[in-house]
């Protein structure tokens, strides 16, 4: 059985182009982060999603590349073009992204406390009308000191 070296090439490179393309999801995940989602039960889900989406990109991969068989340098090329977009794209956004956050952030807790504020008028205004409510019904029958 021949050993077709342009098929490992072929594999080595796309794993490259995996990584790098793992490494844009990844950052797609860290602004979410960054702008919208601080829990941590969130941020665990996210996690594990990004490393479902890895463990499927893998899967892939290994499957039309390789008809299967997983290949060390598969991953380790993987992992160098995670770090090379991490290291130089990735960090770019990064940069971006901490700028925007800045300018935009004041403006969101403006929108959110404005929203808060509604919400709590409003709940105040439904109890206030139940506990009317309650004291109109309760006036009826003389405030409990009225034997009927």
């Amino acid at each position: 059985m021949e050993t077709d070296y342009g098929l490992h090439f072929i594999l080595f490179f796309a794993s490259i182009v995996n990584g790098a393309v793992l490494g844009l999801i990844y950052d797609c995940f860290r602004v979410s982060r960054m702008f919208f989602l601080r829990n941590k039960i969130v941020i665990f889900f996210e996690d594990l999603a990004f490393c479902l989406i890895c463990a499927v990109s893998f899967m892939i991969l290994f499957y039309n590349y390789s008809f299967g068989m997983m290949r060390a340098y598969a991953f380790l090329g993987s992992i160098g073009g995670f770090c090379i977009y991490y290291f130089t794209a990735g960090q770019f956004t990064k940069a971006v992204c901490e700028k925007v956050y800045s300018i935009v952030s004041p403006i969101l807790k403006k929108v959110r406390n404005r929203i808060a504020t509604a919400v709590y008028n409003c709940y105040k205004q439904i109890f206030t009308y139940a506990r009317c409510a309650v004291y109109i019904k309760r006036a009826g029958k003389g405030f409990g000191l009225l034997r009927t």
